[in-house]
């Protein structure tokens, strides 16, 4: 029986799509789908429900020449549970966390969530405002975004999100093993970035990836449109399709959602919003420097270039 040895952890819009995609290209590394999310069982996810049985069929396809068997989901981060539920079946993982400047992070994950249909408060900072009902379990939006990588409704809980101190503290204490890859680092020499990761895992570290943009920033054209193809891709229904149907029809919702999407750049963030969020997180920011070693004052300070 196969289990994953290594894990990205999170967190999301910090560049995990592009390093799941430059680990798939890598001959020794296996790595089923991301966003399974099996662990985290604090979490609230709004997707369907997934076995120790299937999870662990996910990696039946893994070879040999794969020395390194992977698992990504940006969510682990986030959960208070998903480090020692993933140290009770892989105690000596190795452990990847991706970070970045709480700001940027969150205004870019909030245009993710309303593309997506799971936040429906379109004005970010309205959307702040609302953290604290949220954690209370009220405006939750209905989502017809209930495929197997749908996020958690915590996931509008914003500045939680972004408290990387004890999130990356709880893989400390629990993993001999931990990785930590900022994303100013990622934009800066994505290459070198990659590399350190590759000896972090002890696989060859001379193959080279295409490096192009990942995951840019996306808009729907139509949120009616959305809806009804999320439905017809999630809805009720489905589970009664014949899986070859099944995944002929995955590719025609693609297609459509595919053509009802605009790849757009994101306007640039209120700078008095981005200094709202500096200012609640400076504490969480000034820990997490001193637990990483790393020196995080610009992630404090409105972004110069």
């Amino acid at each position: 029986m196969t289990t994953p040895d290594f894990f990205i952890v999170g967190a999301p819009k910090c560049g995990t799509t592009a390093m799941y995609q430059w680990l798939v290209a890598h001959p020794e590394v296996f790595l089923p789908r991301k966003e399974v999310h099996f662990f985290g069982e604090d979490l609230d996810h709004r997707r369907p429900p997934i076995t120790t049985e299937d999870y662990l069929a996910l990696y039946e396809g893994a070879q040999e020449a794969h020395r390194r068997v992977g698992d990504v989901g940006v969510w682990h981060l986030m959960s208070t549970s998903a480090a020692s539920e993933i140290a009770a079946m892989s105690p000596d993982a190795h452990i990847i966390i991706m970070l970045r400047r709480p700001d940027e992070m969150l205004y870019s994950l909030h245009s993710q969530l309303v593309y997506s249909g799971d936040e429906d408060l379109t004005d970010f900072s309205s959307a702040l405002d609302a953290e604290s009902a949220r954690s209370a379990g009220k405006h939750i939006p209905v989502s017809t975004h209930t495929g197997q990588e749908a996020p958690p409704t915590q996931c509008l809980q914003y500045r939680r999100v972004a408290s990387f101190a004890d999130q990356v503290s709880r893989y400390q204490q629990a993993f001999d093993n931990v990785h930590v890859v900022l994303h100013d680092d990622l934009r800066a020499d994505a290459a070198g970035v990659f590399r350190g990761v590759l000896e972090f895992l002890q696989i060859d570290p001379e193959v080279q990836p295409d490096f192009s943009v990942v995951n840019p920033n996306t808009q729907v054209r139509s949120q009616a449109a959305r809806k009804a193809i999320q439905g017809l891709r999630w809805g009720p229904l489905r589970s009664a399709v014949p899986a070859p149907i099944r995944g002929v029809g995955r590719r025609v919702m693609e297609g459509l959602q595919s053509l009802n999407t605009d790849t757009t750049k994101r306007p640039p963030l209120d700078p008095a919003i981005g200094a709202r969020i500096r200012a609640d997180l400076r504490e969480d920011v000034e820990r997490l420097a001193a637990q990483i070693d790393r020196d995080l004052s610009t992630w404090l300070e409105a972004r110069s270039d």
